[in-house]
């Protein structure tokens, strides 16, 4: 099945700065990402990444009940809910090669006939999994090479842990429901795509989509970035 892509169409503004690590009492610059997000039976959202050289936060922006940090020099997730007043510790989990019993496929190409970002071209990043005859589209992104490689790179790490914990929750998922996609896509997934280049747009196969809308450096006040002390933390390791 092909799969039908909205134009990409944004409005982008950057402002050269150099991103230096200060205490949590003062500022700093920083890129900010703005992302249109949309899931399956859900409008769509934007999401807020605000990202330095020592971590990435990010905010639902319609929603205020928590946000999400990520020390990059500790590789560790934190995920902030107001709600209950809890903090997800996420840590570092063995990454584990993923030796599937189906063929990936993956395509890379440079978007035909896409306007330009920033004076570099758009690339198509596809990656499929043919299980005998039958071949499925796991992730369409769209990407630019050369575009923030910092970002991209602190985003691959990100990526990276994600992609530990639902390798190490995989046994708790039905076997009915790990099919090729599903394991490619949404457990090993390391984003590898990032070293390629930072996505502009993305399709995956559970139907989740992104459109970046906006990147622009800012001047942030580094405070955002600690966690509330008096949360109680937990862990599903």
């Amino acid at each position: 099945m092909r799969i039908k892509f909205l134009p990409v169409y944004f409005v982008v503004w950057i402002f050269l700065h150099i991103c230096s690590p200060v205490n949590a009492s003062e500022s700093e610059n920083a890129v900010k990402l703005v992302y249109q997000e949309q899931e399956q039976g859900v409008d769509p959202y934007p999401v807020t990444y605000t990202i330095t050289s020592d971590y990435i936060r990010i905010d639902d922006d319609p929603d205020n009940s928590g946000y999400i940090i990520f020390d990059i020099n500790k590789n560790v997730i934190y995920s902030v809910s107001h709600y209950d007043q809890s903090i997800l510790v996420i840590p570092e989990y063995p990454l584990k090669q993923h030796k599937p019993d189906f063929e990936i496929d993956i395509e890379y190409q440079v978007l035909k006939n896409a306007p330009t970002i920033s004076g570099k071209q758009v690339y198509t990043y596809r990656v499929n999994a043919i299980d005998g005859v039958k071949s499925e589209t796991c992730m369409d992104i769209q990407l630019v090479p050369g575009l923030l490689p910092d970002v991209a790179k602190s985003l691959q790490s990100f990526q990276k842990i994600i992609s530990g914990q639902h390798v190490n929750n995989l046994e708790k998922t039905p076997e009915e429901f790990r099919t090729p996609c599903y394991l490619v896509d949404q457990v090993y997934n390391k984003g590898d795509y990032y070293s390629k280049g930072l996505p502009i747009q993305e399709w995956r196969s559970n139907e989740k989509k992104r459109l970046l809308l906006n990147y622009e450096e800012v001047e942030i006040d580094a405070s955002m970035f600690v966690i509330p002390q008096d949360y109680r933390q937990y862990s599903l390791k």
